[in-house]
């Protein structure tokens, strides 16, 4: 499916540099040394997320704007090479245009548009983008720039519409406070109520894959994931380890946070060549989009209390299996959006699985994933899918998640992946 860098190649010429900007830019625990890059599709990459991170973006902003700048990336490059089907339809890309140049070009754009106090200052975007075109020996009159930067103004402007900037609103969900309906707890708003409606990148919509509704309250199913929760993911659990509690607060980071530094492991392992990493970021990216909005689809559509709101109200739910416990705490805080599917699960299986689909569930290498929210702890998976199970787990160990919310989550992120692979970038 891939194809390794060609050494010497005049199309694609790589070398192996030092991004200096870049690294000091990416002065976080995900990255705690200097990065080293075999392109530049790999250095923007990180220098994205890291952007992102400075902005303090929540999950879904920050798959949304990776994804901006994977496909730009993607369609800047491989406009130039046609090794793989552009996002968008942009025309012939100019002769003599470097890769490299039409890389850096369309990150930039996308990233100073999106984040435009970030680009000023020694070490800012403006600065990053001056290192990297020094590394790669290009020059600003490289026909590059000016294709890297076009490509990246019409994939911005396609997705300048697409309903994210709306997506935050005033929300009750209707019958709030009925056994079983999800109710805010605490004085913050529900998160980002609209965003099932935001335009799909490759889905052809929102509830494309919308899953059957939660198990019903007077389930046995509802019982048991209940129960599963109230035991060992209560704050004050006996029967949680302390393996499972770092789980716990591992997953806290975004799916974007952990997962990136998984697909740069596996893409770096494999040394493609700018047209095939830039075609495998922009694909995980787009399966992340994707399923976050199949996901918020879900959450506002059957509106499921969550654990702490659930538990605190067992007596009223037509259970006699389900004890309630006026005092009970989750571990974690409970996030301020309905339970039913998981976000976490369902975003990182799709980009879990996208990487599976690419290079095979167990890549044939250790996968490290490393977490900003818990920098000490380093998972060790031999598997995709086994990063997979992990979180679904996790967020019965955080008292945030049921583990049925988990499961349909992990299976709806699978179905965007299978089909944006079948549908995207082909």
């Amino acid at each position: 499916m891939f194809n390794r860098i060609r050494v010497g190649s005049t199309t694609f010429q790589t070398r192996r540099a030092l991004i200096v900007t870049a690294a000091v830019m990416a002065g976080w625990s995900l990255v705690p040394r200097a990065l080293y890059v075999e392109d530049a599709v790999l250095a923007w990459n990180q220098i994205a997320i890291t952007a992102t991170v400075m902005a303090n973006q929540g999950p879904l902003p920050q798959s949304r704007s990776m994804t901006i700048v994977q496909v730009a990336v993607h369609d800047a490059v491989n406009g130039i090479s046609g090794r793989h089907d552009t996002y968008l339809t942009h025309g012939p890309a100019p002769a003599g245009a470097s890769p490299e140049a039409a890389a850096i070009a369309a990150a930039h754009r996308v990233l100073v548009t999106l984040f435009p106090a970030q680009a000023p200052g020694p070490l800012g975007l403006d600065a990053a983008r001056v290192a990297s075109l020094a590394t790669y020996g290009l020059t600003e009159a490289d026909p590059g720039i000016g294709w890297g930067e076009s490509v990246a103004a019409a994939i911005l402007a396609s997705r300048a519409n697409d309903g994210a900037a709306q997506a935050q609103f005033a929300y009750a969900a209707p019958g709030s406070g009925m056994p079983g309906v999800w109710v805010a707890i605490g004085s913050t708003p529900a998160l980002l109520a609209g965003w099932g409606s935001v335009t799909p990148w490759v889905l052809r919509s929102g509830s494309q894959f919308r899953p059957d509704e939660p198990p019903s309250l007077t389930s046995g199913r509802y019982a048991r994931d209940y129960n599963e929760i109230k035991e060992i993911g209560a704050a004050n659990s006996t029967t949680r380890t302390r393996d499972q509690t770092e789980i716990g607060r591992f997953w806290l980071a975004t799916p974007s946070a952990i997962w990136n530094h998984v697909a740069r492991q596996v893409i770096e392992s494999r040394g493609l060549d700018p047209s095939d990493t830039a075609r495998a970021f922009a694909l995980v990216y787009l399966a992340a989009s994707d399923a976050g909005i199949a996901c918020w689809d879900a959450k506002y559509t059957y509106n499921f209390w969550r654990p702490m709101a659930a538990i605190r109200n067992g007596e009223f739910d037509g259970n006699d299996a389900t004890l309630g416990d006026s005092n009970w705490q989750p571990l974690f805080p409970t996030p301020a959006h309905p339970e039913y599917t998981s976000g976490h699960t369902t975003n990182s299986s799709a980009m879990g699985m996208m990487l599976a689909f690419l290079f095979g569930d167990n890549p044939g290498m250790p996968i490290i994933a490393l977490s900003p929210t818990n920098p000490t702890f380093p998972r060790n998976w031999s598997s995709f899918s086994e990063g997979i199970d992990e979180v679904i787990d996790a967020r019965v160990y955080s008292g945030i998640h049921y583990r049925t919310s988990d499961e349909v989550g992990a299976r709806v992120g699978r179905q965007v992946a299978r089909f944006v692979l079948n549908h995207a970038l082909r």
